[in-house]
């Protein structure tokens, strides 16, 4: 580029156009120039800056913290703050293209521009709209954060939502899957980890767990006579009679399986769990629900074996089961419409009447 070209040019560089044409002329004179290919650094962001450069031909690409936040063309000037300030190079410069720059170094800048009043000012006026840019940047950047920290905030407060709504489900879910679907009291399922948990606290406290097994008297012919819809709403009701009976919050009624029924009765004896299990008994026979093909009364009967144990090591869940299966078959043996305890139990060897067929 020829002398007068880079005057010209200078002329209009918003720091330098304050002197006058020799004062650009000698400051030119004083100054290399450098020439860059595509892609070739002029300097580097966290460098000491000890000179600064002015655009000649081609474009500069700026960048910091490896991201372009703005293109230097001709004309424009670069790493005053540096020099000024002698501090660290806040940005990247690379040339796009074929580029060309002058390079003003700190002592011909001292010489040649910080000795004009002029030049000084529109130092200033660079600093200052630079450091104004910097603070509205900062507004932004401000702004930008409250506004993501009130999205965080309401993303947050719907998340405590869906997770408030997912624990209520899900606490809905256990209850449902814990229940039986027709009669409402606990299933299968639940009784059997109920079981298991009351047992482990009872072998620890050394107290008696005690079953009331409970099976509805002829309930097959009951369902041929009257129909399946009025045999669920029988289970219903017996279901319904039973769990009334119950006055412990510990103490729970299922389900077993068809018409059969099974109450958990946590720290009661045999005596306690015998006079629940009659109240039982007597509280369905006062629903008086017609059954007509019962050989044991004409109103719905049930029959009820009562089991109770003091955990221990020798023994297991189940086997308290069995022996309130086997106090329920001998209320059965008996007649039907009883309450039958395992202290009633023949002995061993002896062989109970086989109880009629529900």
């Amino acid at each position: 580029m020829e002398r007068s070209a880079k005057v010209a040019l200078l002329r209009r560089t918003g720091l330098l156009a304050p002197l006058s044409e020799p004062e650009i002329e000698a400051l030119v004179a004083a100054c290399p120039e450098r020439a860059l290919g595509p892609g070739q650094a002029l300097c580097h962001e966290g460098e000491e800056g000890h000179e600064m450069y002015v655009v000649l031909a081609g474009n500069v690409v700026v960048s910091k913290a490896g991201k372009q936040v703005a293109v230097g063309r001709p004309g424009d000037c670069f790493g005053e703050m540096a020099l000024i300030e002698r501090r660290e190079r806040a940005a990247t410069l690379r040339a796009l293209d074929d580029t060309r720059v002058l390079e003003i170094p700190e002592a011909v800048f001292r010489e040649h521009v910080s000795g004009n009043p002029a030049s000084l000012m529109a130092l200033l006026r660079v600093f200052s709209e630079r450091s104004r840019h910097d603070l509205d940047g900062l507004v932004s950047a401000n702004l930008k954060l409250l506004a993501q920290a009130d999205e965080m905030d309401r993303k947050n407060r719907e998340l405590t939502e869906t997770r408030r709504q997912l624990e209520h489900r899900n606490r809905d879910l256990e209850r449902i899957s814990a229940l039986d679907t027709l009669t409402q009291i606990a299933n299968r399922g639940r009784f059997d980890a109920a079981l298991r948990q009351e047992w482990r606290r009872c072998a620890r406290d050394e107290s008696p767990l005690s079953l009331v097994f409970c099976d509805i008297d002829y309930f097959k012919r009951f369902n041929d006579t009257y129909g399946h819809q009025a045999g669920d709403q029988c289970l219903v009701r017996v279901a319904q009679a039973m769990d009334e009976t119950l006055n412990r919050p510990a103490d729970f009624v299922a389900r077993y399986g068809g018409e059969e029924f099974i109450a958990l009765l946590v720290d009661t004896g045999v005596e306690g769990a015998r006079m629940l299990a009659e109240r039982m008994r007597a509280r369905v026979e006062s629903l008086r629900v017609e059954h007509r093909a019962s050989d044991v009364a004409t109103h719905l009967t049930v029959s009820l074996g009562v089991a109770t144990v003091v955990p221990r090591a020798a023994i297991r869940p189940e086997d308290l089961v069995a022996l309130a299966d086997r106090a329920l078959y001998a209320a059965k043996a008996g007649g039907r419409n009883r309450v039958a305890t395992t202290d009633e139990l023949p002995a061993a060897g002896a062989a109970p009447a086989k109880p009629e067929a529900p």
